[in-house]
């Protein structure tokens, strides 16, 4: 349990600034919290997958520490300015030399991520680009330390249960919420409404809108954005703001996760995927598919085929 006198845990309901990285991921909370990712895995999965994704409730829980995700996470920390310490292996091509991973090894061990030099550079690349492009939609302050807070934690209780979130950036009046996103697909406006569902955004920016409503309620809408960044050349991005619809389907899908994790809590059980055989229905797209397939096949047959020579 969190107790008062140690920095690095919460022990009351709070918003918090520069709150160490590690121990946040860790669960700070006085008994373990929900956040929107486990809310995710709840509605998504099951919650025994919540169960072994959450680090006080699983013994063996580690951080994914997967590289696929560094070219993210060094742009995540230029652009905040804040994240998990850095430590650039220059030299490497890739992690399979003993070096590299000796390197890689190292540096975890003082709480730091090692990264490669050809993806430190990119990640450069797509600061210097982001910037441009903010400022381009006259967002000339977004990200500036000095006009925002990042990384900024919320941890407060509902009843029974505890909820955190980490806000990659909020406005000094707290009325301005923004999270960085950083991804290898296209973010062209006709493809951001699929991208939004199956990221989560919704149910992130629902439980930003709970905690920060609890915490330090306004008399006026908050606005919540996402920035999210291609990963390759040109590095375009797009600037999504959740609509009120978005945002209503968010919170329905918030509520739904907190009470599975509510009863979960308190019964202490964490059930996988319900044991009756299952009867899906066939997919609507697939069956269209098929009879497409079928009525050109048809018309195919009653074509005269050139190959057969007449007699």
């Amino acid at each position: 349990m969190s107790l008062p006198d140690d920095p690095n845990n919460i022990w009351k309901p709070g918003i918090f600034t520069d709150f160490p990285i590690a121990d946040y991921f860790a669960d700070p909370c006085p008994a373990p919290s929900l956040t929107q990712s486990i809310a995710k895995i709840l509605i998504e999965k099951s919650p025994l997958h919540a169960w072994y994704a959450h680090p006080r409730l699983n013994p063996d829980w580690f951080p994914d520490d997967n590289t696929k995700y560094d070219v993210g996470n060094i742009a995540h920390n230029l652009l905040l300015g804040r994240g998990k310490a850095i430590t650039v292996v220059p030299d490497a091509e890739d992690w399979r030399s003993k070096a590299a991973q000796q390197a890689r090894a190292a540096a975890a061990a003082e709480g730091k991520l090692a990264v490669l030099g050809k993806h430190y550079a990119k990640a450069q690349r797509m600061m210097v680009a982001a910037r441009a492009q903010l400022d381009l939609r006259g967002l000339h302050s977004m990200f500036i330390d000095t006009m925002g807070d990042a990384e900024v934690v919320l941890a407060w209780q509902e009843g029974d249960i505890w909820l955190r979130q980490m806000v990659d950036w909020l406005t000094p009046d707290r009325a301005t919420f923004v999270d960085y996103k950083t991804t290898d697909m296209s973010v062209a406006a006709h493809g951001l409404g699929r991208m939004m569902v199956n990221a989560g955004w919704p149910i992130q920016a629902a439980m930003a809108r709970r905690g920060l409503n609890a915490l330090d309620p306004l008399g006026y809408r908050r606005r919540y954005l996402f920035v999210v960044q291609e990963t390759e050349q040109p590095y375009c991005l797009q600037v999504v703001e959740m609509s009120e619809g978005a945002m209503t389907m968010g919170g329905k899908m918030l509520d739904m996760a907190m009470t599975i994790w509510r009863h979960c809590m308190v019964t202490d059980r964490w059930p996988g995927y319900p044991p009756e055989i299952v009867t899906p229905e066939y997919p609507g797209w697939a069956e269209s598919a098929w009879l497409e397939r079928e009525v050109k096949d048809a018309a195919r047959e009653r074509m005269p085929n050139d190959n057969i020579m007449a007699g």
